[in-house]
Formats: C-alpha cells, sequence, structure tokens
C-alpha cells in the first residue's frame, strides 16, 4: 500500500475556475483508477475549536479561496503499480494541463507543480462511511 499527502503551492489562491477543478477531479480519479483507494482533496480551513479545545461559536467562516495558500491530496494506492498508473495516467495529465498555472513550478521541472510530497507507512486507520 502507497500512502502519501502532497502539497501544492499556489500562486495566486484558489481561482473559481481552479475551485471547480478540485472539486471534480475526485470522481474522475475514483471513476478511471481502481487502485486508487483513497484521493482526498482539500484546502486550508480556520480552527474549529478554542484555545480550551471547545468548539467556536459560531464555527469560523471558511477561508477566502484568493488566501489559499497551497492545495493538499492525501492520497492512498493498492500498490506501486496504481500508484504509477495515477501519475502517468490520463486523469492526473489532464488535471496539470489544465491546471498547471495555477501552481508554482518545480524548479526543477518547470512542468511539474512544486509539490511538498511525504509517503507514509500506515501503522493503523479506520474509516466510518461516509468519509
Amino acid at each position: 500500500m502507497i500512502t502519501l499527502i502532497s502539497r501544492w503551492k499556489l500562486r495566486d489562491g484558489c481561482s473559481d475556475a481552479l475551485w471547480k477543478e478540485l472539486q471534480a477531479v475526485a470522481a474522475k480519479v475514483q471513476a478511471a483508477e481502481p487502485g486508487t483507494l483513497v484521493y482526498s482533496v482539500h484546502l486550508a480551513a480556520a480552527p474549529p475549536l478554542t484555545a480550551e479545545n471547545e468548539p467556536k461559536r459560531p464555527q469560523p467562516e471558511a477561508i477566502p479561496h484568493d488566501q489559499q495558500t497551497e492545495v493538499v491530496f492525501f492520497e492512498v494506492y493498492a500498490d506501486a503499480q496504481a500508484f504509477a498508473d495515477h501519475v502517468n495516467g490520463p486523469t492526473f495529465a489532464e488535471f496539470l494541463d489544465t491546471n498547471r498555472k495555477h501552481f508554482y513550478a518545480d524548479p526543477a521541472d518547470p512542468c511539474a507543480p512544486n509539490a511538498d510530497t511525504t509517503f507514509y507507512e500506515r501503522a493503523s486507520a479506520f474509516f466510518r462511511p461516509g468519509c
């Protein structure tokens, strides 16, 4: 099993066009890549708890998209082949082609986003229905 978190640095916040793409990409990956077990896309959110670990009332509003600094991808693949299928596949290539302009480029590869990617070994987990 391959588990990773990848943080992609945004150039100028999250535009409306990118937001629409981010909302749709997980369903595209799910439909096209059976070896992708989890694909979850996130923007930063305000903390929901006070310093005393109590829920803030009212809950904080969402951070405006134009103030976002990165997109975070949480991904789990069945194996290395499934991960290779993702990064070499048409869904990922289309996402990059359409949205590359929203991200800072990797200094070593101007065609790739500037990403901070960490791979993890799972110690334990559970997933409730509806997650």
